[in-house]
């Protein structure tokens, strides 16, 4: 037994005194200038009762394994000689992580209804998130408050996409919360009452800019000269084809009244007359319904939709898709009643020719023309061959659901 504590004795004295002496602070260093020793040396602090040494050790994540194990056992030793040990210390709480925000916005529908989504999330959390619904004039008609994971959001989105043809795209959460506040303020004009969910999202949607910023389409630095204007207004028709204008359409009121004086000028008895006389009629009383539901207020609406129909044209189909948005967007707001009517952008005409084309394919390929004079029954007048054309082409990829507003949020 003596024989064996003098191999112990002489194991401690191996180590050099200011390695017994070491610290709490400085034990991990004195375990790494040791080397392969580093077990031993921790059972020599143990001898020495150097419990400070030994228990910066034992909780030591970076200490070698084998003296961090050869540590902990020495705890137990120390503790049973009596030898005060000091508490461990418990890891840091990590500082919470400040919360960061994303917002997107979802195009607006034929009836001026757009939707932004707000959402905040730190890292390794859900989202808080909240949809806002808002209308062009009336204000905010709509307003979900939820939690969502970021596959969740996606999924959303997709499910969005796939009936409406485009997605919620992201903008700057500045821009997205001014107009939110802007559409509050118009709740107060239209009298539409502000639906419930404003108090409960409060942190997502304030603060709120106190000047308007920077609009998406004006941060792509995207500009257009009067000339390139003129040269893509020719072939804006072809707009009404993208998802965000596929379903933009006149009220009905105005396609009944473009029939009635449609039936006024052809009369009862179009069998008389020439295709070519029935195709000039409706020419001309198409232009005429153009120029009578684009007035200047109907005109800048529209601009503006168009221009933040852009945000979403830009993201799904690139920056010369966009510039023929924005070319027709400013012909629309300089068009005038005598110089460049509304009847002369092709997009603007299209509203109405893409809707008779959408009567007539409801109708088995036939407009049902109300004639003023007898016979009293409404006439099947088959159209003229350039309504079936903008049918076929404005129906290609179309679906039910098209035609339907929706929400960012499922």
């Amino acid at each position: 037994m003596a024989k064996k504590e003098k191999k112990k004795s002489g194991i401690a004295e191996s180590f050099e005194p200011r390695l017994l002496a070491a610290t709490a602070s400085n034990a991990l260093e004195m375990l790494e200038e040791v080397g392969d020793k580093a077990p031993a040396l921790v059972e020599a602090w143990v001898r020495e009762s150097n419990a400070l040494a030994v228990h910066a050790i034992a909780w030591a994540d970076d200490a070698p394994a084998l003296a961090r194990k050869t540590a902990r056992r020495g705890l137990n030793i120390l503790k049973s000689r009596g030898v005060p040990l000091p508490e461990k210390n418990k890891k840091p709480e990590p500082a919470p992580q400040p919360a960061s925000f994303e917002a997107w916005y979802l195009a607006p529908d034929q009836s001026g209804v757009s939707v932004f989504t707000i959402g905040s999330h730190s890292a390794g959390q859900n989202f808080d998130i909240v949809d806002v619904q808002i209308h062009e004039n009336a204000g905010v008609i709509d307003v979900r408050v939820g939690e969502a994971t970021r596959s969740g959001i996606r999924s959303a989105f997709r499910n969005i996409e796939s009936s409406r043809g485009y997605a919620p795209v992201p903008v700057p959460v500045e821009w997205a919360r001014w107009h939110i506040e802007q559409a509050k303020k118009r709740n107060a004009t239209s009298g539409l009452i502000m639906p419930l969910g404003f108090d409960t999202s409060a942190n997502l949607l304030k603060p709120v800019p106190e000047q308007e910023p920077v609009h998406p389409i004006e941060r792509e630095n995207i500009s257009l000269d009067d000339t390139e204007i003129q040269s893509r207004i020719s072939g804006s028709s072809t707009l009404h084809n993208d998802p965000e204008f596929r379903s933009w359409l006149p009220e009905m009121e105005f396609i009944n009244e473009l029939l009635g004086k449609i039936g006024h000028r052809i009369g009862p008895d179009p069998g008389q007359q020439q295709q070519e006389q029935i195709t000039a009629v409706f020419n001309e009383e198409v232009a005429a319904a153009t120029d009578r539901f684009f007035t200047p207020d109907v005109r800048q609406r529209l601009a503006e939709r168009l221009r933040d129909a852009a945000i979403s044209v830009h993201a799904r189909a690139g920056r010369e898709r966009t510039l023929d948005v924005l070319a027709t967007a400013e012909a629309a707001k300089r068009a005038g009643l005598i110089t460049s009517p509304p009847s002369e952008i092709p997009f603007l005409k299209d509203f109405f020719n893409k809707a008779l084309a959408l009567v007539a394919a409801s109708q088995g390929g036939k407009l049902n023309i109300p004639i003023a004079a007898p016979p009293t029954e409404q006439q099947g007048l088959v159209a003229p061959p350039e309504v079936f054309e903008e049918a076929a082409k404005t129906r290609a990829g179309r679906t039910d659901s098209d035609a339907e507003s929706g929400s960012a949020s499922e």
